[in-house]
């Protein structure tokens, strides 16, 4: 008898832990998630020639599959929903996909179980995250290949390039 009450007792501390890192999760992500839809409404990225802090840009003269994401959300968040869809066809998506993730984090905070659970559910069924992983996947490497057929300049410009033209050389 002792010991199924100490395993019941056990249990419900575990289910207690779960719930109070699951409730410091949906607080870290409604602080963020509110940072970048609160961003995302108060700046204007320049659209001409910007320094970018992507790395692969940089090195190879490409966007990656997250190019353009920034800007993407700017505009959607101003309502400028066919430009969004200009700067990163993926935006638009991953910005919605970030707005159910903060109703799913205010509804935890909120304790609406079922709501979360019907979340849950959805997310799993349509595999959001796989299938997000894979759509950029897909879309960086058709872009990288569409600008290299049609706008190779920016590949050759690259230190990418240069590096590859060193060692052939």
């Amino acid at each position: 008898m002792e010991a199924e009450s100490t395993i019941t007792e056990q249990r419900i501390d575990t289910a207690r832990i779960a719930a109070g890192s699951s409730k410091r999760l949906a607080v870290f992500a409604i602080i963020g998630l509110s940072a970048v839809f609160l961003v995302s409404l108060l700046f204007t990225p320049s659209t001409g020639e910007y320094l970018t802090l992507c790395g692969f840009k940089n090195f190879t003269g490409l966007p990656c599959p997250g190019c353009g994401l920034t800007h993407s959300f700017c505009a959607l968040a101003k309502g400028n929903v066919t430009d969004a869809f200009g700067f990163n066809l993926l935006g638009p998506p991953l910005y919605f996909a970030f707005a159910l993730m903060w109703i799913r984090s205010a509804c935890v905070l909120l304790n609406r179980s079922s709501v979360v659970q019907q979340f849950d559910r959805i997310s799993e069924h349509f595999n959001l995250v796989r299938a997000f992983v894979f759509a950029f996947a897909v879309f960086g490497i058709a872009r990288i290949v569409y600008l290299l057929v049609n706008h190779s300049a920016t590949f050759h410009e690259s230190p990418l390039s240069r590096l590859i033209e060193r060692i052939i050389q």
